[in-house]
């Protein structure tokens, strides 16, 4: 851990995290909103957001940053997760880890959170059914909460398995932050649709996951269709209707089907 974080106070500490954690989502958040002026004829509903839907998304986003900064001042201030020295296949190493596992923990995490005993903590989130950059970072405390399991939780874990590399933890969370913060855009910017399926394993499509959204069950993976297509949640006729959207055909309804063949 760089000796700037080993010498700060308590306070000091949690003001670093909330620039990391604060910078991260003042960086993302505009870019989306960029993205979907740039990107306005790939559209992906043609839908009104629901009323208020900025400001509850604002306050969610307020939430869910101040459970980050509470609970990685309290992990990294603890001592508990064991840092090996710097190198790049230690990094690289964690890296990658992260990016597998967080991806199996968040699939089943938001599948119980779509489990009548726990939708209740999820349904913050889904108050957006049309998504925004401001839609990832939006949830209840609750389920902020479960998300630092993925976030510190994962790699204290991994630390006792082998000592984990700082930087390739703190590179992890960049790429999951802007993903989840952009990937919310309510527009696609996938290029082509040669080999999509297969390239979706490795990143989703932004229409694939804003089908979640609107209809509720299915696409519970975190910017990849692996988990869905191991576990037989993933919607058909998604390559379909992602086909719709970038000949510049918006979708008109939350409930819009298409036919997978």
């Amino acid at each position: 851990m760089p000796d700037l974080l080993i010498r700060a106070s308590l306070p000091e500490l949690a003001l670093i995290v909330l620039a990391f954690f604060g910078g991260l989502t003042i960086f993302n958040v505009p870019i989306g909103f960029a993205l979907e002026r740039l990107f306005r004829h790939r559209r992906i509903y043609d839908v009104p957001l629901a009323a208020g839907q900025y400001r509850f998304e604002l306050v969610g986003n307020l939430v869910f940053l101040a459970v980050v900064v509470t609970t990685f001042t309290a992990v990294l201030s603890s001592g508990l997760v064991r840092f090996g020295e710097t190198s790049l296949v230690r990094d690289g190493l964690t890296f990658f880890t992260m990016s597998a596992g967080f991806q199996v923990f968040y699939y089943f995490l938001h599948r119980a959170m779509h489990h009548r005993t726990l939708v209740r903590f999820h349904r913050w989130h889904h108050r957006s059914h049309v998504t925004t950059p401001l839609t990832g970072q939006s949830m209840s405390f609750v389920e902020s909460c479960a998300w630092m399991i993925g976030y510190a939780g994962l790699p204290l874990a991994m630390s006792y398995v082998a000592p984990i590399g700082f930087w390739g933890w703190a590179a992890y969370l960049v790429v999951n932050v802007g993903g989840n913060i952009v990937g919310h855009a309510n527009v696609e910017i996938t290029r082509s649709m040669k080999g999509i399926r297969w390239r979706s394993i490795n990143a989703n499509p932004f229409v694939y996951h804003a089908l979640h959204h609107a209809r509720w069950t299915g696409h519970y993976s975190f910017q990849s269709a692996i988990m869905d297509r191991l576990c037989g949640t993933e919607w058909k006729d998604w390559p379909v209707l992602l086909q719709r959207v970038m000949d510049g055909h918006p979708m008109k309804s939350l409930k819009e089907r298409a036919d997978p063949s």
